[in-house]
């Protein structure tokens, strides 16, 4: 777990606060803070072991000043069971050191500007003995003060005791939490609070979250869980098949099952020549492995060239014709026509006839498209503008977000 405390820092800082507070000298609802006589001497072995980091010898001197036969005051007995939990966690007997620090948290000596720091140390060292419960017992504390670690350490409890419900709400605080003070949480942040949706099958937390890792730590792995995801959470064929354009202009396309899909629809919409793309494309990239996708690719693009010979000769009529009609659903079918094969100027001249005109059907996928273009013309600046525009359809609106984030940020425009 990355998120861990640094144990010997914890444990560092506990010492330190010790040594300044036993010179002390005060009375408060504790009494007085000062150590009776009998305890000063074996006390300063203790603290001398304690400088020399001999652990074993600081639990020993503890467990003396313990012994000696004395009336104890509260903060006699607070300052025992301190130490000792000092020596037991650094000599890595957690349970033993739990019960000890437990017993200083509660003492009245205890003091609140102190509390927070031992809370937090109590909560990890039952996180290391692997006592959940009271792990997400004391982090719920300290998170309760604004400590995001802690948060993290209370969801990564509940995530191992399969409570992915409370891993849920938890990460869900922190992240936002975090997010909303200008902070990035870390990638296992991210991904805890993935699983914890993933088994809970809420799909669109998970596409949230992956959104997020993609932003902040892209890597090819966060691309092929988003498609993954969108394609689970997919409405219809049309929002499928643009979750697929995504998916070839971002390479992470799966196995030859997803070309064979995604030629099959693009046929269904009457593309031909993206069907032959994308076929051709998934045999070089050697996608299709076992001899019956072979076959299946192979008679798919035998059909998709058949289809693309006669819709190709047929273009120029269908410009003329589109360009005629008063509406501009023509023309962006004859654009997405034209960027099929390859032909991104035509594609962008129809496209923009056409959204400029209206009575467009799926305006939302006309600007996909327009956006798809311009990325193929490497005109980065015009491909955000269209896929900004991008805004009625949710599905659709995710779809051109995660272009916007694949894209980057603006460049200047090519010149001429």
């Amino acid at each position: 777990m990355s998120n861990r405390l640094k144990l010997a820092s914890a444990l560092a800082i506990v010492g330190f606060l010790g040594t300044a507070s036993v010179a002390m000298a005060q009375t408060d609802a504790c009494g007085p803070r000062k150590l009776t006589k009998k305890l000063e001497k074996p006390m300063d072995a203790v603290q001398k072991a304690r400088e020399k980091k001999d652990w074993a010898g600081m639990l020993a001197g503890a467990k003396e000043v313990d012994a000696v036969p004395v009336e104890k005051t509260e903060y006699d007995k607070f300052w025992v069971h301190e130490l000792q939990g000092v020596a037991y966690a650094n000599l890595k007997q957690y349970p033993e050191a739990i019960s000890e620090l437990e017993a200083a948290v509660a003492s009245p000596c205890m003091t609140d500007t102190d509390k927070p720091g031992r809370i937090k140390l109590l909560m990890q060292l039952s996180y290391q003995s692997k006592d959940y419960p009271k792990a997400i017992q004391y982090g719920k504390q300290a998170f309760a003060t604004g400590d995001m670690e802690a948060g993290m350490y209370v969801g990564n409890a509940y995530y191992i005791t399969n409570d992915f419900e409370n891993t849920r709400a938890t990460m869900r605080d922190v992240v936002a939490k975090m997010e909303a003070g200008g902070k990035t949480p870390d990638e296992p942040t991210y991904r805890i609070l993935q699983s914890a949706c993933l088994q809970l099958k809420d799909n669109e937390c998970v596409v949230e979250q992956i959104e997020k890792l993609v932003t902040h730590y892209p890597k090819p792995k966060y691309w092929t869980d988003m498609i993954d995801a969108l394609l689970r959470a997919s409405k219809n064929d049309r929002e499928l098949l643009n979750i697929m354009r995504l998916a070839d202009g971002v390479d992470a396309m799966g196995d030859g099952s997803q070309y064979v899909e995604m030629a099959q629809l693009s046929l269904a919409q009457g593309l031909p020549g993206e069907a032959q793309a994308v076929l051709e494309k998934g045999t070089q990239k050697g996608a299709f492995t076992e001899a019956r996708d072979k076959d299946h690719a192979s008679r798919l693009l035998a059909d998709s060239k058949q289809a693309v010979t006669l819709d190709k000769s047929t273009l120029d009529k269908q410009d003329a014709s589109a360009k005629a009609k008063p509406t501009g659903e023509a023309d962006v079918k004859l654009g997405a026509a034209y960027l099929s094969y390859g032909q991104n100027d035509k594609a962008i001249e129809a496209l923009q006839r056409g959204m400029g005109k209206g009575g467009v059907k799926y305006p939302d996928e006309g600007n996909l498209l327009l956006g798809i273009a311009y990325v193929r013309s490497n005109n980065k600046p015009e491909a955000i503008k269209a896929f900004q525009n991008v805004n009625k359809d949710p599905g659709l609106t995710r779809i051109a977000k995660l272009w916007l984030m694949h894209l980057g940020p603006a460049s200047p425009s090519p010149a001429g």
